[in-house]
């Protein structure tokens, strides 16, 4: 759990929050959730899906319309702070588009700390994995 205090102090700075939580849902996990600080009533839950060796959130299909996002568990292993902060900057964009009025699509291909990572679509989720 103390990976996730790193991950709350980086969203904290970036205007979200990552919380930890206990909760089980289907035999998956709600591992934490991410807070929008502008609009506390905006929560996106992250969830591990045993079945699928994998992470997704849970929250932005409902909030925002888009598809949840699925991040697959070597992401995580590897770099957990990392896709946190990817995670929250991907809702603040989504956020931040309809509080305008501008669409928004997921960018297919996107480079962050001179890395390459892409979304692809994957059934009912958009993939983040890295090139």
């Amino acid at each position: 759990m103390v990976r996730l205090c790193v991950i709350k102090n980086h969203l904290d700075r970036m205007g979200g929050e990552m919380t930890d939580s206990n909760d089980t849902k289907n035999d998956d996990q709600v591992i934490g959730t991410i807070t929008n600080k502008r609009n506390p009533d905006q929560v996106v839950e992250v969830i591990y899906l045993r079945n699928e060796n994998a992470f997704r959130t849970s929250g932005i299909r409902s909030l925002l319309n888009m598809k949840e996002i699925l991040i697959p568990v070597y992401m995580v292993a590897n770099d957990f702070q990392l896709v946190g902060a990817i995670i929250s900057e991907i809702l603040e964009r989504i956020s931040v588009a309809r509080e305008t009025g501008i669409p928004f699509e997921y960018a297919r291909r996107f480079e962050v700390l001179d890395r390459v990572y892409t979304l692809s679509e994957s059934g009912d989720f958009m993939k983040l994995e890295w090139e």
